[in-house]
């Protein structure tokens, strides 16, 4: 048993710091600076997700830091009982472990429409080449809502991140 949550651990805040680090950095200071350059900061942005299959590389990241957590949160509370949960330290877990959820299915819900649009870029050539299928546009990065949604999910992350780290320690 000791090794099963040794691994559970590892793939969990491996992948859980692979995850949030790439979002914070996604965030707060990719977006903006691709704004910053228009249509060729949306094309890099483009490239980083679907070229270089960043997206599909956090998918995976978020659903392994879920899945392993989740397990380690099955093993600790020995079968989800209320007795464990209802503790501070449980109490602490839960909360960091919905927070994580919630940010995954703001992500996969409510931002997919945006990653939709942004894969669309690559197809099209660049602003003011020949067979452009439509006219640059601004981007809808600036897009006040995908903005609320995205800082959303970055404070649910690091609320996740906190709520876990100190969770053992709540008494």
């Amino acid at each position: 048993m000791n090794t099963l949550i040794i691994v559970l651990r590892l793939l969990h805040i491996l992948s859980g710091a692979f995850w949030v680090g790439s979002i914070v950095l996604a965030v707060l200071f990719l977006e903006p600076t691709a704004k910053a350059f228009g249509a060729t900061g949306e094309r890099f942005l483009a490239h980083a997700l679907f070229r270089m299959r960043l997206l599909p590389i956090l998918v995976v990241a978020a659903t392994v830091a879920i899945g392993s957590g989740a397990a380690l949160y099955w093993i600790v509370s020995g079968g989800l009982r209320v007795e464990w949960i209802s503790t501070p330290t449980g109490l602490g877990f839960t909360a960091g472990a919905l927070a994580a959820v919630a940010a995954y299915a703001i992500a996969l819900i409510v931002l997919k429409p945006q990653f939709d649009r942004l894969a669309t870029v690559l197809n099209d050539p660049p602003a003011g080449e020949v067979g452009r299928s439509s006219p640059p546009t601004e981007s809808d990065l600036d897009e006040p809502r995908v903005r609320r949604w995205s800082l959303i999910e970055v404070s649910l992350l690091l609320f996740a991140i906190a709520a876990m780290a100190t969770a053992r320690y709540l008494r």
